[in-house]
Parts: C-alpha cells; structure tokens; sequence
C-alpha cells in the first residue's frame, strides 16, 4: 500500500481553491459586464431615480403612491410599520411578498426591498413572526453563534417576505449610561460589538439577504433623552478622535476588514472630531473622508432617513439630498411620495 502523501493532498486543496477562485473572480466580472451595460442603457432620469430609496403610506399596493414613484425608477423601497404597511390587506406573509412581486413587475430594474430588522425594540416584521432577541439579549447569551441564529433567522424570514435588504446590525458602542439606543446596542466595546454585529451580518448575508451596519459614525455616546434623537434634533458628539477610534470606529474597522459589510448607513449627527460644521450623512469629511478612504470601505453607503428633526429643520429634503450625494451616499433614504 502506497504511503499517504500529505504534500499531494495539499497541492490538490491548493488547485481546487485556485479553481474556486477563478470561478468566483469570472462570476464576478460577468456580473460586473452586465451592470455596466444596463447602466450604459439607463436614461439620466433612470440613473437619477435609481439613488433614491423611497418610503410609502398605507398598504393596499395599487392604491398607493409607490406605483407612482416606481414609474420615476426609484432604487427601491423601504416598509415602515409606522406608515400602514403592514395593515390589511398586506397583513399577511403571502400579501407581502405578491406586494413586493407586483411592485418588481412594475420596475425597470430590479428593486432594492428594505426594512429594519433588528429584533427586541426594532422589530418590524413582528406581526409576522413574532419576539426575536434584541441585541443586548444575544451579547447577554456569551455565546456569538447565538448571533449568527439570529441573522439566520431574520434572512429566513425576510425572504418569505420578498424583503431583500435588512437595514440591520447596529454597530453603535455605548460608552454613556444611559444610552440613546439602550438594548439595540450589542456592548461597550469595539471588539464585543464587531464580534456580535460581525456574527448577525455573517448570518443575514450568508443567507442571500443584504445587511447593512449602522450609524456611521457612531451613536454610542449619547444619552437617552428628546435632545440625542435624531428623529428629533441633531445631536452632537464631542468626542475626541482618539476616543472615536478606539470606540465608535473600531468596529466598522473590523467589520470592513473581514465581513465585507454590503451596506453600511451614515446618519443625522455630528461628529465634531470629524466634521464641526455637517452632519455626517452630509459631510464629505465623514463620507468620502473617513469612511472611504481612511476606512477603506468600497461597499454602498445609505443615508438615514433625510425627513428626520435634525435635517429638516436646516435643510429642505432636496438640498439634503444634494448634499448627501456629494459627501459620497451612493442611496439617500426618505421620500414618501412622488412630490417629496
């Protein structure tokens, strides 16, 4: 009997991963011909209406104004239970998912279909399926597979819905007591963060779902209160750039670095260290600056919705927009009819 050759079973891993490598890297170059020649067919309107990310009221798809900005081409859409949504007659998993499939039929371009899956607090699809574990809940476990379950969970569920976009995990690290976000925080530090968003990514993203990681650049040291929220105001964080590495940055340097995140959404405060002057979803220092070329992140950047407190009271949802796409957004997030 011939004696075991481990160098030969190694070669042969070797050629079988460069096999899987060359696949991959042609898969990839084929997706990329494609995309650039629907986008070499696109009208200036059809480019425009595909950075936007639109919300809608009510339920009852044909008698909504979705259809409407769908025929403008917007990217996509985002549900919202606190717009009717998911009333009747779209109460029910099956209602969802022929929504979703009618509103793909009236598309060009094959729809970005959002929601916010968090779990615990930010549990949109709750009507559907139920209590899922917040984020403070799965850190709480000591366990990151516990994490990774969730995500698994969430795609699962998201894909019976016809959702292809979960705006989902936060990678806020709290560094106050008591924080804005309270249980949607995964710890207090950069590594438990990473560890636990990095495995509920891992879990959404493996399972043909996008994820996204949010709020750059970090949520963490504000208190909770009507002055820290978004929705309501534009909060400021003094924090030193010393402090924002080490805390709010660390985990989008990780996560970047290893979980590839598809998605990571920029949102409504100021980070004084970064930018004294924008919010960061509008700041080219924060976006094209620090996320893109000190951070290294290539993926798609989505704004927060540009209707919150903060923006609107400064801004006019059209001049955010503007703004947003010049600091470096690739999706801005907020229009919930074809007039605004």
């Amino acid at each position: 009997m011939a004696a075991a050759n481990p160098s030969g079973t190694s070669s042969q891993a070797a050629v079988a991963k460069g096999n899987e490598n060359t696949y991959e890297s042609t898969l990839e170059q084929q997706r990329l011909s494609k995309v650039k020649a629907l986008i070499s067919s696109m009208s200036l309107d059809e480019k425009l209406g595909q950075l936007i990310i639109v919300e809608y009221l009510y339920s009852d798809y044909p008698n909504t104004e979705l259809p409407a900005m769908i025929a403008q081409h917007v990217g996509g859409y985002l549900y919202q239970a606190a717009n009717h949504n998911f009333e009747y007659p779209s109460n029910t998993i099956d209602a969802v998912k022929q929504l979703g499939d009618l509103a793909n039929k009236d598309a060009r371009i094959p729809l970005l279909i959002a929601v916010d899956q968090e779990g615990g607090l930010v549990n949109k699809i709750a009507t559907f399926f139920g209590d899922a574990p917040a984020a403070a809940d799965l850190t709480a476990t000591g366990d990151p597979n516990k994490a990774i379950e969730a995500g698994q969970q969430a795609a699962r569920h998201l894909q019976q819905l016809g959702i292809n976009t979960n705006l989902a995990p936060v990678v806020d690290v709290q560094t106050v007591t008591p924080p804005l976000l309270q249980s949607r925080i995964y710890g207090s530090d950069g590594d438990t963060v990473a560890n636990y968003a990095g495995a509920f990514l891992n879990g959404v993203q493996k399972n043909n779902v996008i994820g996204c990681l949010k709020h750059f650049p970090g949520l963490g040291a504000l208190t909770a209160g009507n002055e820290n929220d978004p929705h309501l105001a534009l909060p400021i964080v003094s924090s030193s750039m010393d402090t924002l590495q080490k805390y709010d940055l660390a985990p989008y340097k990780k996560l970047i670095a290893t979980q590839k995140p598809a998605m990571i959404m920029s949102t409504d405060v100021v980070t004084t260290a970064i930018d004294p002057n924008l919010p960061a979803e509008l700041s080219p220092k924060a976006i094209n600056g620090m996320l893109r070329k000190q951070l290294g992140y290539n993926g798609v950047v989505i704004t927060d919705g540009l209707y919150m407190g903060g923006i609107i009271d400064r801004w006019t949802l059209g001049e955010a927009a503007v703004l947003s796409i010049i600091a470096g957004n690739d999706l801005i997030e907020g229009p919930t009819t074809p007039r605004r």
